[in-house]
């Protein structure tokens, strides 16, 4: 937790000393403390403050709730650091990294998309396996070759989508108990000397705004994963869409389709494609006597037969010969 400030108090079990150290809001001076520390402990003290100056101003004014909420805050070296490692090996590099993988577990109970990878059981995997002869089940890969490359990338991006909403999870749970540990900090302000109640105060009322702005930088992580799934799925669905044989405005139909968080695609598409196919045959019966392909099969007196109740089977028309 960024340390801001205010009072820094040192509580030791079964020790009845209590050291305060006091600080002023621009970190210039050190008021003696209760107890008598040794001469390297407050040479250390006062460089502490004095180096981190600047950097505690700085955080505590940008979280403030009287200061701008959108501030742009320094990227930690470590982090950046970090992520050059990754960078080494694009391809070969792994999704998540087994440590963390395994710290971020969830229930079984949870939603689908957090916890496993999303089946493609429907029509359209049906129809895809149905043109290629292919009897696999229906959480298999695409058959074909270009279409399976597509839905290993859309597996990796859903896997990182997945870890990001756990995290994001575990900071919210983090910083609510952060919240509910400064709001037990209220009952051991009056134990305090009284010189100290009210700079104790302010440093308690404080803790709490921190943490609301962890919760929120939580939420805001867990939309972009939110966000992320949706990638997943966008790029998943093409590579089964290219094989099933649908016409194109059925694929581009289903590819925006509300997703359920349980299927790929879901019941949902496949009654919108029953439905887009029956339309689409319904149109054709009805245009076929009028279809070019059809025209000329009618003789002229057997189609105006048809409405004064005679037989209006197709026949070729035949002509006299001369």
């Amino acid at each position: 937790m960024i340390q801001t400030p205010g009072i820094f108090m040192m509580r030791q079990c079964q020790m009845t000393v209590l050291t305060v150290i006091q600080l002023d809001r621009h970190h210039q001076k050190i008021v003696q403390p209760t107890h008598r520390w040794c001469q390297g402990q407050r040479r250390f003290i006062m460089s502490a403050c004095m180096q981190s100056q600047l950097k505690t101003t700085f955080y505590f004014n940008t979280l403030s709730s009287t200061h701008s909420q959108y501030q742009s805050l320094p990227m930690i070296p470590g982090m950046l650091k970090h992520s050059k490692q990754v960078f080494e090996e694009p391809v070969k590099g792994r999704a998540i990294t087994p440590r963390v993988e395994k710290k971020y577990k969830l229930p079984p109970t949870d939603p689908v998309y957090i916890t496993q990878q999303l089946t493609p059981d429907s029509v359209i995997v049906g129809a895809a396996r149905k043109r290629v002869n292919s009897h696999t089940s229906g959480d298999a890969p695409p058959p074909d070759k270009e279409s399976r490359k597509f839905d290993a990338a859309g597996k990796r991006v859903a896997a990182q989508a997945a870890n990001q909403w756990r995290i994001a999870n575990s900071q919210a749970l983090l910083a609510r108990y952060d919240r509910a540990h400064w709001d037990e900090m209220q009952h051991f302000i009056e134990h305090l000397p009284k010189e100290f109640q009210k700079r104790a105060q302010q440093v308690v009322e404080e803790g709490p705004r921190i943490s609301n702005n962890q919760i929120r930088s939580a939420m805001d992580a867990a939309d972009t994963a939110a966000r992320t799934v949706n990638t997943a799925v966008t790029i998943r669905r093409p590579a089964l869409l290219r094989t099933s044989g649908f016409k194109p405005e059925i694929q581009q139909a289903v590819l925006n389709m509300p997703f359920n968080g349980q299927q790929l695609f879901g019941p949902e598409v496949d009654t919108a494609i029953e439905k887009l196919k029956k339309d689409t045959d319904t149109a054709k019966a009805m245009d076929a006597p009028y279809s070019p392909q059809n025209r000329g099969t009618f003789s002229k007196k057997q189609f105006r037969g048809g409405f004064q109740g005679q037989s209006t089977e197709p026949t070729t028309s035949q002509t006299r010969p001369t």
